[in-house]
């Protein structure tokens, strides 16, 4: 059996215990990761700083997985609502599908920064997908940038996360939470050898 069908059959064994299991046994979900958009983006006014709408190529693509319980995979389509809001208080959906069902994020706009040429936006919300994994709270960020100006052509790059912004993901933190463990490790050894030694 390939690596790949073991993990298949790994994580439905978890999805298949966890809804014999019950609610308590839930998975949390962990995802994150950058995707871009195909085609061509269009701003409702032409200009992304005075935009209220940007329209985004179909599809967008995952790029690089950061982080992921969920089975996602780079090349794997994303679908946002069309057109995306990129004014504050608007809301709006996205999703995307996995080997183990499809995941929903319904988000709000929480940040909107224009530049000269650019515009950022962040909104945050809930991301839930098939039965056994926890609703969880999802942080969305975008950059469109127009450097030739309103009607010129638009880049945009995305991110996703269950890691708030500034925090440190999942990968990261594990090893420093492992190396912090053989540290006090290592400390206690040493006070037992000064202790006989005293004796």
């Amino acid at each position: 059996m390939s690596k790949s069908r073991i993990a298949v059959a790994l994580c439905g064994a978890v999805a298949t215990l966890s809804l014999m299991g019950g609610a308590a046994n839930a998975i949390p979900i962990s995802v994150a990761f950058n995707f871009v958009p195909t085609g061509t983006l269009t701003a409702n006014t032409g200009d992304v700083t005075t935009a209220t709408t940007i329209t985004s190529g179909a599809p967008d693509i995952v790029t690089t997985i950061l982080q992921n319980n969920v089975m996602l995979t780079a090349g794997q389509a994303i679908n946002l609502t069309s057109p995306t809001p990129v004014t504050l208080g608007a809301t709006f959906t996205k999703s995307f599908t996995t080997a183990l069902g499809s995941f929903l994020e319904n988000l709000t706009v929480t940040t909107v920064t224009p530049g000269p040429t650019s515009l950022g936006i962040d909104a945050t919300g809930t991301i839930t997908g098939p039965a056994g994994f926890d609703p969880t709270q999802v942080f969305y960020s975008a950059a469109y940038t127009q450097n030739g100006g309103p009607g010129a052509q638009i880049n945009a790059s995305f991110n996703n996360s269950t890691t708030p912004p500034g925090a440190v993901p999942l990968p990261t933190a594990l090893p420093l939470f492992a190396g912090g463990l053989a540290l006090l490790g290592l400390l206690g050894r040493s006070r037992k050898r000064k202790a006989q030694a005293t004796v």
